[in-house]
């Protein structure tokens, strides 16, 4: 029977001590993962054995559902669509290399290791892509804007997507042996149309709602019931719901630029049809109507809250599920971990364009999290072969990951610290 009092005191010291890494964070520059899943480590069967592991699996596939679709839903309030349109080609290019050489790099340790060709091939999708669940606060509180920030926010939403849509398709050919690459394709091709086109008219439909029904009081709860509203049609229709929301962030976000950008639009159009002599005051009109800001600074606030609370017991769970028991596989998630971040060393080749500081950030975020945890749980469910062991390699690198991550943005934050202070007494 849960002992609801020692589960309270526990979701409580818990969030005390996610804001005090926070803190930390912003102070001395150490990510606060780290922080959250050594309390997870601490509190779990290898550290006081305060948490059993196996009590809180039943509602995990749950949490990293929500917590994945919410993550990004509000990381696409820190999304310019001035700076995404300018970083859309160089966040693709940066999104697919990463991936694919990743993915590569990870199947072939797995053959070395002797295990067969589509599990390594499965493993090396599950842990392909980057985390949104590391990125996006850590991106926030790094205080990144502009270009790289949309470049590094939407690699690590689009990544997510390709985890699960290649990892899905090779489950899919471990299940049926069949294997096509055109179905595979258009499965990729559907899911990011779909999520897209969902995302953005319910973005527009929500807009509108906004601007006609709650011009002066709105509940932020009616949003977050519209946006899991949305993920289950999205889901529905065969696409992907976490990507769907960041769309919907993403018109939220820029509501008021959109409006204007729609009533200019308009009254280009109404000029050259020469269809009204007032259609300067027809698109003033419309800008009066729905020029307005579908959110407000409280309301991402509030957001923003909802986004720690979830970050927090998530890396609090993944160090609550580290397995010390086989070396096997700890040595295996190393391994995987140090190759992860020698290949996402090789993007240096492909960010020339950007500064130093810049191209090192985008080689130091590498970390890994929602999607693979929650993917590493359906290959379970679905009892693939060699299931445990993916789970297990699956866990082991999001730790070593997060872990080498942390240091190394660690030192590159500490580093650009001393020379802008250096900058700052040279003036």
């Amino acid at each position: 029977m849960v002992d609801t009092v020692s589960v309270m005191l526990g979701v409580g010291v818990i969030l005390f001590l996610g804001f005090f890494a926070e803190f930390l964070f912003k102070k001395i520059n150490i990510p606060d993962v780290l922080f959250l899943i050594i309390i997870g480590f601490a509190i779990g069967p290898y550290g006081f054995g305060y948490v059993n592991p196996e009590s809180v699996k039943e509602y995990a596939p749950l949490f990293t559902t929500f917590a994945l679709l919410f993550l990004l839903y509000d990381g696409a309030f820190n999304i310019n669509l001035k700076s995404l349109a300018r970083g859309a080609v160089k966040s693709l290019k940066v999104t697919f290399f990463n991936f694919f050489v990743s993915s590569i790099m990870i199947c072939l340790v797995m053959l070395i290791i002797r295990y067969d060709f589509l599990t390594s091939l499965l493993t090396g999708f599950i842990l392909g892509g980057v985390s949104s669940a590391f990125v996006m606060p850590l991106l926030k509180q790094l205080k990144v804007e502009g270009e790289i920030y949309s470049v590094l926010a939407l690699e690590s939403a689009i990544t997510d997507v390709l985890c699960i849509v290649f990892a899905f398709t090779v489950m899919e050919v471990i299940s049926l042996n069949v294997f096509n690459f055109q179905v595979m394709i258009s499965k990729i091709a559907a899911l990011f149309a779909i999520a897209g086109l969902v995302g953005i008219i319910a973005g527009i439909v929500w807009i509108i709602i906004v601007a006609r029904v709650f011009k002066e009081h709105k509940s932020y709860m009616i949003t977050i019931a519209y946006l899991l509203l949305i993920y289950w049609f999205t889901e529905f229709l065969q696409g992907n719901g976490a990507i769907a929301a960041l769309f919907f962030g993403l018109m939220l976000k820029n509501s008021k630029e959109l409006a204007q950008l729609f009533g200019r639009i308009a009254n280009k159009k109404e000029k050259g049809d020469n269809v009204s002599m007032h259609s300067e005051d027809k698109a003033a009109e419309f800008n009066g109507k729905y020029s307005i800001s579908a959110t407000t600074e409280s309301e991402q606030f509030f957001y923003s809250q909802i986004s720690f609370f979830l970050k927090t017991f998530f890396f609090v769970y993944i160090g609550l599920l580290f397995n010390l028991s086989d070396t096997r596989i700890l040595l295996l998630g190393g391994t995987i971990a140090v190759m992860i971040m020698m290949s996402r060393m090789l993007s240096k080749f492909i960010t020339k364009e950007y500064n130093e500081y810049h191209r090192k950030l985008i080689q130091s975020i590498f970390a890994r999290g929602l999607a693979a945890a929650a993917i590493a749980q359906v290959v379970f469910i679905n009892k693939i072969p060699y299931a445990e062991d993916i789970i297990g390699i699956t866990y082991a690198v999001i730790v070593f990951t997060i872990i080498l991550s942390s240091v190394r943005v660690f030192i590159l934050a500490f580093g650009h610290t001393s020379k802008q202070n250096h900058k700052v007494e040279v003036k």
